[in-house]
């Protein structure tokens, strides 16, 4: 179950990120590359994986739902699941649409550089990067995929909110093992 909590981390850390790093190119597009790669393997990890693993946990089931227990009814919390996987993926699909591997150039320079090689850089050539840079940025902002991508993102944030919020309210004993948190202590047996 370490698998999962680490997978949960690790996809909620660079989903974060991304998000706060909007506006600052190319940082926001490597980002989303994260993303799209942890998204790939717990695709995956649901094929190839366990059957408890599935994609079938993302499918809401209803039935058996009844006004008494409503709140903490398994359908509740897999429709906001499925709510988070949705914009997820559309936020990152368009996200990688939009950036049309532009990005994937500069990441691999910036993880290939050494200082003695950046240092060589003339300033003219840093100018040139600086402008081509803003001109992606500018690239970037226009067209409804873009605006397709900010409000997938946005909606994103919505329904983590009330994923969370779900969580502390009704279900806080899995919120705390999936935040790496002790569950508090167990009972004992009485003392005879």
């Amino acid at each position: 179950m370490s698998r999962v909590r680490l997978y949960h981390a690790t996809l909620a850390s660079l989903a974060i990120l991304a998000y706060l790093t909007g506006e600052i190119f190319p940082a926001h597009a490597w980002l989303g590359y994260g993303v799209a790669f942890v998204i790939a393997a717990r695709l995956a990890w649901a094929i190839g994986g366990e059957r408890q693993f599935g994609l079938t946990r993302f499918y809401p089931d209803f039935s058996g739902l009844k006004l008494k227990g409503a709140a903490t009814h398994p359908a509740i919390s897999r429709t906001l699941m499925l709510g988070i996987a949705l914009t997820l993926v559309t936020a990152t699909g368009t996200g990688i649409v939009t950036d049309g591997g532009r990005s994937l150039p500069s990441l691999s320079a910036n993880l290939a550089a050494t200082p003695a090689i950046a240092g060589e850089q003339t300033e003219a050539k840093r100018a040139r990067d600086h402008d081509d840079d803003h001109e992606r940025e500018r690239e970037g902002d226009e067209g409804p995929l873009s605006e397709v991508h900010e409000l997938s993102a946005n909606l994103l944030v919505l329904f983590v909110g009330l994923h969370v919020a779900y969580l502390i309210l009704f279900k806080r004993p899995l919120a705390k093992f999936m935040l790496f948190l002790p569950r508090g202590a167990k009972p004992r047996p009485p003392a005879t």
